[in-house]
């Protein structure tokens, strides 16, 4: 999301919005004076007048609404102008509680301001009192999915803070000899009262309020731990075996979030893994928001001595053309284009594509929801790396894992 703050320069007279115009953008005045007001029945009523270090046209972004007053330059005026989309991340970031506040805040104002202009015009018109009607009704809806989020956020929080999560693991095949190469972590709730509750129904919101930083850091302390329980498993096997690596999902929220990035090297050095048998999986989204925080950011982890692989690659901006600047070393094939292939000249010809031009830059290939024998056999013919997918096991619990180690695929 492109966020942008720029200055404008008002003469005097001049409208920075007028009633009913859509909300845009908001306004802080640096230097002059602002006069708001509203028109009623053909008479103009003065609701205040701004001067310097004050904010106008905020309310309308805020709650989505059109602009409820105008705005007028009383002398030569420049401001500061807040765009839609600045003001929507932020917003979107704060704490839900603040959000309620906010709101609760506004309505008030809002409210205020109506009965002020119905005292002033003798009545209040029949659009305002339609107006407030709906504006209740966007409130109480506001309110109750905020309430939702700070119950969910406090479920979460207990979550981590009574180890109500667990790692699931999915083995990653070798193609060479079939071995399992690796497996990917892969985070489940457990819910005391719901049961197990998958990812998507829970990461989504954990990396919009930032709970996703903690519940990262404790992924990736329990999939070191689980690696050296592995390592153990393999040793008493056949201590020649070579040793197994673990993927961790990382978001974009916590590869930009210092405290995520600086607390990999204190969790390999407490648990004494060897960072070339820890992988993290990012998104290609994560790569191009960012592009020059995202090379800075994986250099840093690249020099851990951990594998960077893209995850999914295809769905976002499918491009080979900027993978040399990034430390890219493998490239997962989204299961969609596998689970089409073979029904689908396209996605054949991607997966070929991809394969091919990802070999000549030295990168490495996972084909995704490999599910059939035949869908096996194409990836193989096609020269990709290493597979996953249910044809071989779904994510299963860390005890299962150990079995799957012992029999082998």
């Amino acid at each position: 999301m492109q966020e942008s703050i720029d200055r404008e320069l008002f003469s005097r007279g001049s409208k920075i919005f007028r009633d009913g115009e859509p909300g845009n953008c908001a306004y802080l005045i640096e230097k002059g004076s602002v006069e708001i007001s509203a028109h009623r029945k053909g008479k103009k009523f003065v609701l205040a007048t701004l001067n310097e270090g004050e904010l106008l046209g905020e309310m309308a972004l805020i709650d989505d609404s059109v602009r409820s007053a105008t705005a007028t330059a009383l002398e030569e005026t420049e401001v500061v102008v807040i765009s839609l989309d600045y003001l929507k991340n932020k917003f979107d970031q704060a704490d839900p509680m603040l959000k309620l506040l906010l709101n609760v805040i506004l309505g008030r104002f809002r409210a205020t301001q109506r009965k002020f202009l119905g005292r002033s015009t003798g009545q209040e018109c029949f659009t305002d009192q339609i107006a407030s009607e709906t504006e209740d009704r966007i409130y109480k809806k506001d309110q109750e999915r905020v309430i939702n989020d700070l119950r969910f956020k406090k479920e979460l929080e207990q979550a981590l803070k009574h180890k109500e999560f667990e790692l699931h693991y999915q083995p990653i095949i070798a193609l060479n000899d079939g071995s399992i190469s690796s497996f990917e972590a892969l985070i489940r709730w457990n819910h005391p009262v719901r049961g197990l509750i998958p990812p998507n129904q829970f990461v989504g919101f954990a990396e919009e309020t930032g709970l996703i930083v903690p519940i990262g850091i404790w992924v990736f302390e329990e999939a070191c731990s689980a690696l050296n329980s592995f390592h153990s498993k393999l040793a008493q096997k056949n201590r020649e075996m070579p040793r197994i690596s673990v993927s961790v999902n990382a978001s974009t929220r916590q590869l930009y979030e210092p405290e995520f990035v600086e607390k990999i090297p204190m969790v390999l050095q407490q648990t004494g893994i060897d960072p070339k048998h820890i992988h993290l999986e990012i998104t290609e989204t994560l790569l191009m928001e960012n592009p020059e925080l995202a090379t800075i950011t994986l250099n840093k982890i690249k020099e851990m001595g951990i594998k960077l692989i893209i995850d999914d690659f295809g769905t976002g901006y499918s491009s080979l053309s900027y993978l040399h600047r990034f430390p890219i070393q493998t490239l997962k094939i989204d299961r969609t284009f596998v689970l089409t292939m073979l029904e689908s000249p396209g996605s054949m010809e991607i997966v070929r594509a991809v394969a091919g031009l990802a070999h000549n830059l030295g990168i490495e290939i996972v084909a995704e929801g490999v599910e059939t024998r035949e869908q096996l056999s194409q990836v193989c013919d096609l020269k990709c790396d290493y597979a996953q997918g249910y044809h071989f096991s779904k994510p299963i619990p860390i005890s299962a894992a150990f079995k799957l180690l012992e029999k082998g695929i």
